[in-house]
């Protein structure tokens, strides 16, 4: 007889009950009945004196459950079964339907798109990443890497997606929704057809389960469960394609933050407890309702990540997904050293690759033999994606970067002006501003450059000279200004010859020494996010609507994990961040916004770096791509991601050609099949085949009150994210960026 005992942890007396035939053939064969033979010699009780009584005391157990279980096991008429699985017993109830009049809902059609819908589906895309994640989980710690947000924003969807272009919303897991007369009652009616991967429908519970998620302590991420919390006061399923969220305060930014903001996750397998989420969790992902999925064998530890392309997407006939994701496997290989990846990249091991350093775009890529002959193409793509700030950020909690004029010395002591000479061959723009190249940066701003002479008054003024040896001490009794330590991760020799100028100007004009100290990527995030720094190299990607509340509020500045990094608190920019989340009057932001960045950059936080409109891209000639190469705010391999294809003919020539020592363009300079430098997104506002006039809804002001005149476009997430208006134009995802180290970010 054959019996299955349900491994629980509670009701151990009904188990024993259940297991009574057994215990009892159990007794019989230890000795109550001598004369009978047992499956269980003498020495099999003697081993375990003190089983049967663990066993048998008053009907109860006493042993603990994993004896019990040993012995049960041992018992071929027992099997065992294992412990329940998250997502297996999920049956939700739901109130009946409310009839749904789609008159009474707000919707958009898509917007303009670059995608091309002639787009071929299949191929792999490989590219490289400058480490391995130290988690695959959407939340908790660890878990603000521009890498994973990638990675989460191709298997997980979100309610709504924002035109950036048109300036309105238009549909995702929703297809329409309400906002109320107070601007703080949000109403979204799910698409009846959304799936998640393992078949199941996506319903309000799940959006419940996901706001649950990001509002529960037990995630360990205690700035975006304060902001969640502080956002959305209530939410209640209206029924099972139906649910209304309301908010506490009626801000500018919520139907965003909501909307586009909220990835949603399966009720089914988010909602468990923090331990299991945290630890059992830690490399597996719950099923998505994306395009993509991550399965647990494409986790290769320490070496790759492959997302492979759902052959079940429930949107895959969607028109506005027609030419976007059209690859069938995207490979992120891990590469830590950035000239290892370029000569991978150069050696075919790699697909694409974005070139960081001028000095190599300028006077080494045009030698390359693969270039030359065409396989390998390159292109300089510009266009309008936000450009976030960074450089060397000070630590201003600590001496001696806790003084004003100490942090402004060595600011002017970051010789940019050699370095854009010398190695960047004037391929970028100076920084000075916290909103670079936006409208959001303050007018007439007096810049900040080299200047030593300054540098020396600066710290003079603060009692600080140079002693006969050279080095900085103080006046007051020669005690040496504080030796400066900066830890990177990785050996990038363009990144080396940034720090290397700046430790010798230090030391050359006044007297202060660095020492640069090389760490692996987890060490240096760790020590960053828990404020163990002195100095640091940092930057941070950009929002196409800012939100200054977390980068730059007081609040934050001695939070862990927060994106106030320096430490800034400065009580007039903490009242504007306030009061900028509540006015709707957009020119009005501007004005705040210009004023933060008046006040933060007065206080010098970071040395600030450079920026550029573009980036440099090279690629194997064996992809399709849009005439425009790239969105209008998209940036970097997000774009290859998203519009790009694999093309078998193109790959199949260069293939050929690469064998037979021909080039692809025998006609064309340096075979390039296309101008090097591509601007469209310089000079225009729509993709080149698309006119407003043409777009059935290019001129409708039906919509406006959901849009408020501009007044909901933007992001609000936690401050460890820098939200970004990712692709394809109709669906905004986030990218977050937490270190300069990362490959597709560093700049030099």
């Amino acid at each position: 007889m054959i019996r299955r005992y349900n491994y629980q942890k509670t009701n151990v007396l009904k188990r024993l009950l259940i297991m009574i035939p057994v215990v009892t053939g159990l007794l019989a064969g230890c000795g109550f009945q001598p004369d009978q033979t047992s499956r269980f010699p003498p020495e099999f009780f003697k081993e375990r004196s003190d089983l049967r009584a663990e066993l048998w005391s008053e009907m109860n157990l006493t042993a603990s459950e994993q004896d019990f279980d040993t012995v049960m096991t041992e018992l071929p008429e027992v099997v065992l079964d294992p412990p329940p699985e998250i997502g297996v017993n999920y049956y939700p109830e739901f109130p009946p339907d409310v009839p749904f009049n789609p008159d009474e809902w707000e919707t958009n059609p898509p917007g303009p798109s670059i995608a091309d819908p002639n787009a071929i589906r299949g191929g792999m895309l490989r590219y490289a990443i400058a480490s391995f994640p130290p988690t695959i989980r959407t939340d908790g710690p660890n878990s603000s890497l521009s890498t994973l947000s990638d990675i989460h924003n191709l298997i997980y969807e979100r309610l709504l997606g924002y035109d950036s272009t048109l300036g309105r919303y238009v549909p995702g897991l929703a297809t329409h929704w309400q906002v109320g007369e107070d601007r703080m009652t949000f109403r979204y009616r799910l698409n009846p057809d959304a799936r998640w991967a393992d078949g199941r429908p996506v319903t309000a519970d799940d959006v419940k389960a996901s706001i649950e998620h990001l509002q529960n302590p037990d995630r360990q991420m205690p700035s975006t469960n304060l902001f969640w919390n502080n956002l959305i006061k209530e939410v209640e399923i209206i029924d099972r394609l139906t649910i209304e969220i309301r908010v506490h305060e009626p801000r500018w930014r919520n139907m965003l933050s909501i909307s586009a903001g909220l990835q949603i996750y399966p009720a089914a397998y988010i909602r468990m407890d923090g331990e299991t989420y945290l630890n059992d969790w830690n490399w597996k992902l719950p099923p998505g309702s994306g395009p993509y999925e991550l399965r647990e064998e494409d986790i290769i530890q320490g070496r790759s990540i492959t997302l492979r392309r759902r052959d079940d997407y429930w949107n895959e006939d969607d028109p506005s997904m027609q030419g976007v994701y059209n690859f069938d496997a995207i490979r992120m290989e891990v590469v830590r050293d950035s000239e290892l990846i370029y000569q991978k990249f150069l050696a075919g091991e790699l697909d694409v690759h974005i070139i960081n350093a001028g000095q190599r775009w300028v006077q080494e890529v045009d030698q390359e033999h693969a270039v030359r002959m065409g396989w390998i193409q390159r292109r300089r793509i510009w266009n309008r994606s936000p450009s976030g700030y960074g450089g060397y950020c000070f630590n201003m909690r600590n001496p001696p970067f806790d003084n004003r004029n100490v942090r402004l010395a060595v600011t002017h002591l970051f010789n940019r002006e050699e370095l854009f000479s010398k190695y960047f061959f004037y391929q970028y723009e100076y920084m000075d501003s916290y909103f670079p190249g936006q409208e959001w940066a303050r007018p007439d701003a007096e810049p900040v450059r080299f200047n030593p002479h300054e540098a020396r008054r600066l710290l003079s003024a603060e009692g600080w000279e140079r002693d006969r040896s050279g080095r900085l001490v103080s006046m007051e009794d020669g005690t040496e200004f504080p030796k400066l330590t900066l830890e990177m991760a990785g050996d990038s020799a363009s990144a080396l010859r940034i720090h290397n100028l700046f430790r010798d100007t230090l030391w050359r004009e006044a007297g202060i020494e660095l020492e640069l100290r090389q760490v692996d990527s987890a060490s240096l995030s760790k020590r960053v996010w828990e404020h163990q720094f002195q100095l640091v190299y940092w930057f941070w990607t950009a929002s196409l609507y800012p939100n200054p509340k977390f980068p730059f509020h007081s609040r934050f500045a001695h939070q862990t994990q927060s994106s106030n990094l320096a430490g800034i608190q400065i009580p007039e920019v903490d009242e504007l961040v306030v009061d900028y989340q509540f006015e709707f009057d957009y020119d009005r932001r501007v004005e705040m916004l210009q004023r933060v960045d008046e006040l933060v950059f007065d206080e010098h936080p970071y040395a600030l770096a450079w920026y550029t409109p573009s980036f440099r891209l090279m690629y194997w000639d064996k992809f399709g791509h849009p005439k425009e190469y790239a969105s209008r705010f998209g940036s970097h391999l997000n774009n290859v991601v998203a519009f790009w294809w694999f093309d078998p003919e193109k790959a199949e020539r260069t293939a050929a050609n690469q064998a037979a020592r021909r080039p692809n363009y025998p006609d064309k300079e340096l075979n390039q099949y296309d101008e090097v430098e591509q601007d469209w997104w310089m000079f225009n506002d729509f993709p080149m085949n698309w006119s407003p006039d043409e777009h059935e809804n290019g001129d409708d002001d039906t919509h406006k009150d959901t849009n408020d005149n501009n007044d909901t476009n933007g992001f609000d997430m936690e401050e460890t994210d820098i939200v970004k208006l990712y692709l394809p134009e109709h669906h905004l995802i986030r990218t977050i960026e937490s270190k300069s180290d990362n490959s597709d970010r560093r700049v030099s």
